[in-house]
């Protein structure tokens, strides 16, 4: 009887459940009607509470609060998660019914607490924080003089009676280092101003561009489409929100209505100031600027500066005399620009015929010319024709081919004069590269380029591109009107027959006429990528352009390329990056000079004909989704191949992950997108031992960009995005010798320890990488630590870590059962984990992380520079031991650079050491959100 009881217990508790599930079976498709109906009122709500948005924000200074923004991202989640239950039961499995029954029952449930949620909203909006602007790079204010116009234009700003100032002077003056002075200087020291705008005005002027950088620099867009009116009056709306503003409009040329862009006239009631630089006291009096004038240095001012810029060493030189140094400065004309630029051609020389050939040069350029514009170039000429090397020159005059105020890549740039043949006397292609670099690095060093973005790209001082332009428009043999907002293409009597290089890179050209067919015979580089809506270019287009050695056509919308491509026996460089429309290639049989092919981000779904001709093919990009088939044995007969990018998402293309993996000790950078697990592994075991010097691995299920580069810091970085990696039949394997770790959403891992090799139960230290450096982790919601303390050893090369995300994290250290603190009488023994090159910390939206080690863990780090923490409202402790001075008080770490975090989780962080808070306050950059 006890046994029929228990039974009979059993199925009541598991009735109901049974119950549950027949009913869901069955009635699946009455239950998806009945979560359409709330769902569709839960998202007029939606509409209706974006409307009223909309309409507040854009009058008032003010922003969707906190918990409005996370009911919105939470409705997006429901409607995300609801199409996927839609879509699985359109499959129609059925054994899954009962299962999307319980599914759709609960998003019922959820639907029906977030409408009701919205209904409890008192207010949408809250004001918004203030946000000035952006700080500048700048430089060294040079002179007396300078500095009093700094103070003067601030002057002018602080008070009431000059609403508009005219910054004006020469070209090469100083006049945009002194306003990005101005500018950083009202980030940091006033509260008089709201918003600090910085535009760069383009030249021609072009009052729609303008109109939408002013709108960009304020975070805003404006409709494309619209007229110049109506976009005048929604900036005009923008701006007013913005109240009290200071515009800086950078290099004007030309006078214009501020009416017609939409700027409010700045005046004394509204608070509102703008400030132009211009090198035409007209175009300040037009304007009706007050104006002030930025003069050339004094001739000590001058003499100092060059000294400073050539080297001090240079007065100790027993055959120089100061008179000769001092004629080289008068002839450089007291222009900063221009004394810079030759101080850095005659850096390192100390022989007297040097310096008298040099200033023979500079007075014969100077007097040769007669407007003061073209002075200043015959000045900056000087440092051109110092470039002594006819390779460098050429080098420096390409760089002209690029838009004003441009950042260019330097990768991209060497490959280009390798295209053309600059660099052409080293075989081995890292080694051209680095003698592209060596290039680089001179014409930096000799003024005559800038390094920007830390140090990956270069760009041009627009007085010194006008110079260069200058230079080409002797020749007539270059061609440059890029980014000059062109409607429609060049006619033909413009493609003269000696033209060598045309860029047209970055205009609105739609359409090439189709009779055209320039005769070109020479010309060596064509640059139209970046014309967006170009469609089509004619069949006769390249007829006579047999020497055409780069051809780029990426950013643009072609659909087919012309067959008489496939006659361009010279080309070199073929790049067709997102030209996402384009289906086809032509046959590529002939073209076996070719070297750089570069088809990333189109649709192509077979490679073009005739690819296994191409045996001096040294960089080959196939990151493209639709590729469906690469031909098994094609990759091995690319002999030259250094350089290679490929998606492997089709089944068909399975076959090539082992070949591609066997080829890897050839190739110097390889960036391969892996759609299985098993492919990914497969490809890190065949290339095990002989990896490329750089590579990029990514593991994701889908497609999710033109390039998988995840740290540009770093030469060798695995990058795991997905729902699920770890297969338990099949654990990830990851390379050796690994320097990046990235992983986004990866949802089956509670600590770094579940994706790293084991043995007998245990993680393997001797076979974790030893050379990582960077740690990422974003959205890894079941990841509850990062590593344990026993891996800490293999982290000794780790400089940066980031957790983004991640909702159950709770600390990044674990000490595990055997490692637990031990209690010796009343003595506690201390976890020290020592991070001997971690230089960067970052925290971020991590709502249960509360301490950086439990079990009395302390971090020792000397060599971090940077701590960002937000969003962590549990955080306790960082758990942060600081080094020790002589009175055994703790000081900061030496490196310590800024600690950016939010004041009230500041002030109730706890430290074990005793005046930890008020040591590392200074470092403290406290952020609103």
């Amino acid at each position: 009887m006890d046994f029929i009881g228990t039974i009979l217990e059993f199925f009541k508790c598991v009735g109901p459940s049974i119950r549950q599930y027949v009913r869901r079976h069955q009635k699946l498709s009455e239950i998806m009607r009945n979560l359409e109906r709330p769902l569709q009122e839960l998202n007029s709500k939606k509409a209706d509470i974006e409307a009223t948005l909309k309409a507040e924000c854009d009058l008032e200074n003010k922003q969707p609060s906190n918990e409005v923004n996370d009911w919105l991202e939470n409705v997006e989640r429901i409607n995300s998660e609801a199409h996927s239950i839609e879509e699985e039961v359109k499959k129609g499995k059925y054994f899954s019914r009962a299962s999307l029954g319980k599914d759709a029952e609960e998003k019922i449930e959820e639907v029906k607490k977030y409408h009701q949620k919205a209904c409890s909203f008192t207010s949408l909006v809250i004001v918004a924080p203030p946000s000035r602007g952006v700080m500048l790079p700048t430089e060294t204010l040079v002179g007396e003089k300078t500095k009093k116009v700094v103070e003067i234009i601030w002057e002018n700003l602080m008070g009431d009676k000059a609403p508009k100032i005219g910054v004006w002077g020469m070209g090469g003056i100083g006049k945009t280092t002194i306003m990005k002075e101005i500018n950083n200087r009202l980030q940091k020291e006033t509260n008089k101003f709201n918003v600090v705008i910085w535009v760069t005005v383009s030249q021609p002027l072009d009052l729609i561009k303008l109109q939408t950088e002013i709108a960009t620099a304020l975070k805003e867009s404006l409709p494309e489409n619209e007229d110049k009116v109506s976009r005048a009056g929604r900036l005009l709306g923008m701006l007013k929100a913005k109240a009290k503003f200071v515009l800086i409009l950078d290099d004007m040329w030309e006078a214009f209505p501020l009416e017609k862009v939409g700027i409010p006239e700045p005046n004394k009631e509204n608070g509102c100031k703008l400030v132009i630089t211009t090198r035409s006291y007209r175009v300040c009096r037009s304007m009706k600027c007050k104006q002030v004038e930025v003069e050339l240095l004094s001739k000590e001012e001058a003499f100092n500066l060059f000294i400073d810029r050539v080297g001090s060493s240079i007065l100790q030189v027993p055959t120089l005399n100061r008179e000769i140094i001092n004629s080289i400065v008068e002839e450089c004309g007291c222009l900063p620009l221009a004394i810079v630029t030759v101080a850095a051609s005659m850096s390192g020389e100390e022989e007297i015929y040097e310096w008298q050939n040099a200033l023979n040069e500079l007075r014969g350029r100077l007097r040769s010319l007669n407007d003061v514009d073209t002075k200043v170039f015959g000045r900056l000429e000087f440092s051109y024709h110092r470039l002594k090397d006819e390779k460098l020159r050429q080098c420096f005059l390409y760089c002209a081919l690029y838009p004003k105020n441009f950042l260019i890549l330097k990768d991209e740039l060497i490959d280009y004069w390798i295209a053309e043949g600059v660099i052409e006397e080293l075989k081995d292609v890292q080694a051209k590269y680095d003698r592209g670099h060596t290039i680089l690095n001179r014409l930096v060093n000799c003024c005559l380029l800038e390094s920007a973005r830390y140090g990956r790209c270069v760009k041009m001082h627009d007085l010194i591109r006008d110079m260069a332009l200058h230079i080409i428009s002797k020749s007539h043999l270059f061609m440059v009107k890029a980014r000059e907002h062109l409607l429609e293409f060049p006619g033909e009597q413009e493609w003269k027959a000696n033209l060598e290089r045309v860029s047209l890179m970055m205009n609105d050209i739609d359409e090439i006429p189709s009779n055209m067919s320039p005769h070109c015979e020479i010309l060596s580089t064509l640059l139209l990528q970046r014309n967006i809506n170009l469609q089509w270019i004619p069949e006769c287009f390249f007829a006579h352009m047999h020497g055409l050695k780069i051809l780029n056509l990426s950013f643009t919308a072609i659909e087919v390329l012309p067959n008489s491509v496939s006659d361009l026996m010279n080309l070199i460089s073929l790049l067709l990056q997102r030209c996402r429309r384009l289906k086809r290639v032509p046959s590529v049989a002939k073209l076996l000079a070719l070297q750089h092919l570069d088809l990333r981000g189109t649709s192509i779904e077979e490679v073009p004909e005739g690819m296994q001709m191409l045996e001096n093919l040294s960089h080959l990009y196939l990151y493209s989704p639709p590729l469906k088939e690469l031909p098994a044995g094609l990759l091995p007969r690319l002999r030259k191949l250094c350089r290679l990018s490929l998606y492997f998402g089709w089944e068909a293309l399975e076959e090539t992950v082992e070949e591609t993996g066997r080829l890897s000790d050839r190739l110097d950078t390889f960036e391969g997108h892996f759609s299985k697990l098993n492919n990914f592994n497969i490809y890190v075991k065949s290339s095990d031992g002989r990896e490329s010097e750089k590579y990029c691995l990514m593991l994701s299920p889908d497609y999710v960009g033109d390039s998988v580069i995840a740290d540009l810091e770093v030469d060798r970085s695995v990058c795991l995005i997905a729902n699920k990696i770890c297969e338990k039949e099949k654990p990830i394997v990851l390379p050796e010798d690994v320097q990046c770790l990235e992983m986004f959403e990866v949802y089956d891992i509670a600590s770094l320890n579940d994706v790293l090799p084991r043995e007998q139960g245990l993680v393997n230290i001797g076979k974790f990488s030893h050379d990582l450096k960077v740690l990422r982790f974003y959205y890894c919601n079941n990841l509850k630590n990062l590593f344990s303390l026993r891996l800490l050893p293999a982290l000794k090369n780790l400089e940066c870590l980031e957790v983004c995300g991640c909702d159950s994290i709770e600390e990044i250290v674990a000490v595990e059962d055997e490692e637990t603190e031990k209690e010796l009488g009343t003595i506690t023994i201390i976890n020290i984990l020592t991070l001997p090159r971690l230089k960067k910390l970052e925290f971020h939206y991590l709502p249960e992380f509360k301490t950086f080690c439990s079990d009395n863990g302390v971090l020792v780090c000397d060599p971090l520079q940077e701590i960002e923490v937000t969003f962590c409202p549990k955080l306790k402790q960082l758990s942060l031991r600081l080094p020790l001075i002589d009175n055994g008080r703790p000081s900061p770490p030496p490196a310590l650079k800024v600690i950016g975090i939010k004041k009230e989780l500041w002030e109730s962080l706890e430290w074990d050491q005793a005046n930890a808070k008020d040591v590392l306050y200074p470092y403290c950059k406290f952020v609103e959100r």
